[in-house]
């Protein structure tokens, strides 16, 4: 341990992304799932759909054109992320890797080490600006946060964005404040630009940049002029490579930037229909993902140095104000700026201690919360890396995929429905859906004489209460009905149900049956 302790002393930077690897790999490894509908069914069923040549979520204006809608609009969703997943997955296929859980490996992993870039970079604007203590601390928080190796291998795009934002950061940061040209602000445009087409919220930081640039300009004195030129050529350079990341509309709809009309004109209409909160919703949610006493620590860095390190502050300061007042509020909205409350919050407590007489005479009790502060990250890390949300809707598709003969499936949602991931059947033929409201003789009609969708050889029952119920109605109306396997709910999701009904945790009865009994002429004929 000693020698490690030397050695990490040696090489800091080094020994932190060592740390962030081993945390993103195991969870990498053992978290498997999703953590909501926008991770998954936004992202990696859109994705993977496109990858074998469907359209999952139907956004495509031929696949509209096919489903009957004579004027195809886009989408509100930006196209940019999911489509560079795509590409991941045209990869693995091209490479044979075809089973789903092993491609969602790869993914997560991929993330994972992406992920690390927040980690280095975090790391090296703490220690330009704070020194080197403030750097080791921004650097293994980053790394081992309790929530972030978890979240470095989710498919969020609030996360995927974070690392160009830093970056912007670092390429005018390094530099002295005189060493820093148009050429400077032009490169760190790019990386805003990336964000922004990765995110498109991710623009607010360019505003808030704009403001900073102008407030330190102002304190150091130089003339309005010089803000201008620099406001200019970073909004030019992140609006040309943001333009260049939505390329796509033009050669999908024909004209530059439909999904994002598509999204401010939705926006316009239906924000009133999501969470809405209280103005300063977002700074429980920033204290308590961050864990007290050390979020207090980090919210009172940070805004000790607005003053000196504007250029660092300000731009996160100005999105968390912008999300505060959108009437949206959803908390993995505010996820792009917790790296920065910690980078900028290290160097805020490292000076704030170094001047402060009570933390100089509590040198011991300053250990002491920093071992309390170790602990606690490892014990809360070690859970999360094995946390699999979502664990009985997956495994159920997965169990449809290993059975090998899966033609199509019906879900049968005996409580709250639940969205099956359908990526992980290894299927994209539409699936059938019903609940305990549904008439299942006249369905089972409906579905043998569909003329676009295969009738099913499985039945997935999905629910709790109402489970048994659901098995037994749909006994007496299929003949061939035959259990195959249940998958029970994850713990995780388990705790999540206890703690907020609102949250559902599905046990899934597996049948399978056979469709030429269940389709011969007496019982699949409809009355004219």
């Amino acid at each position: 341990m000693q020698a490690f302790a030397a050695w990490f002393r040696q090489n800091p930077l080094t020994g932190i992304l060592l740390i962030g690897l081993i945390f993103r790999v195991a969870a990498a490894l053992n978290a498997p799932g999703y953590l909501m509908h926008d991770d998954h069914f936004l992202v990696i069923e859109t994705a993977a759909s496109w990858a074998e040549g469907e359209d999952y979520n139907a956004w495509m204006p031929w696949t509209q054109l096919a489903n009957g809608i004579e004027n195809p609009i886009p989408h509100q969703a930006n196209l940019a992320y999911p489509g560079m997943v795509s590409g991941l997955f045209r990869l693995m296929i091209a490479l044979g890797i075809v089973a789903p859980t092993s491609q969602m490996f790869i993914v997560r992993l991929i993330h994972g080490l992406f992920s690390l870039l927040m980690v280095a970079l975090g790391y090296k604007l703490a220690e330009k600006l704070g020194g080197r203590r403030s750097g080791i601390w921004a650097g293994l928080a980053l790394a081992g946060f309790a929530w972030f190796p978890h979240l470095g291998v989710r498919q969020l795009v609030e996360v995927v964005c974070i690392p160009p934002l830093m970056w912007s950061s670092w390429v005018v940061l390094k530099r002295p404040e005189n060493h820093r040209n148009l050429r400077t602000w032009f490169i760190a445009g790019i990386g805003l630009g990336l964000a922004t087409t990765l995110r498109y919220q991710a623009g607010i930081f360019g505003v808030g940049w704009a403001i900073a640039i102008a407030w330190a300009n102002y304190q150091s004195g130089q003339k309005p002029s010089k803000s201008a030129k620099e406001i200019c050529v970073l909004g030019g350079s992140s609006l040309l490579f943001f333009s260049l990341g939505q390329i796509q509309d033009v050669l999908i709809w024909g004209e530059p930037f439909a999904q994002l009309r598509a999204y401010i004109e939705y926006n316009n209409t239906h924000s009133s229909g999501y969470p809405q909160g209280f103005w300063h919703q977002y700074v429980w949610v920033i204290l308590g993902l961050l864990i007290p006493p050390f979020s207090f620590a980090w919210a009172f860095g940070m805004g000790a140095i607005v003053r000196k390190h504007t250029l660092l502050v300000l731009p996160p300061l100005v999105f968390f104000i912008f999300h505060s007042y959108f009437p949206n509020k959803q908390e993995r909205f505010i996820l792009p700026m917790v790296p920065f409350v910690i980078v900028a919050g290290s160097i805020g407590w490292m000076a704030f201690r170094e001047r402060s007489k009570f933390w100089q005479k509590r040198r011991e009790l300053e250990r002491n919360l920093g071992l309390l502060f170790i602990a606690a990250n490892l014990i809360i890390g070690g859970i999360f890396c094995g946390v699999q949300p979502k664990k009985s809707r997956m495994d159920s598709m997965t169990a449809l995929y290993n059975r090998g003969d899966l033609t199509n499936f019906l879900i049968v949602h005996t409580d709250k429905p639940a969205m099956p991931p359908q990526f992980y059947s290894g299927s994209w033929e539409k699936y059938w859906s019903s609940d305990l409201s549904t008439d299942e003789v006249n369905h089972r009609k409906v579905m043998c004489n569909s003329p676009t969708r295969a009738f099913p050889n499985y039945i997935v029952f999905s629910g709790s209460q109402h489970l048994g119920e659901g098995v037994e109605r749909y006994k007496s109306t299929y003949s061939s009905l035959k259990y195959i396997e249940q998958v029970a709910p994850g713990k995780w999701d388990r705790l999540l149900s206890w703690l907020n009904p609102i949250n559902s945790a599905e046990r899934m009865m597996i049948y399978a049956i056979d469709p030429e009994v269940e389709c011969d002429a007496n019982k699949a004929s409809i009355p004219p």
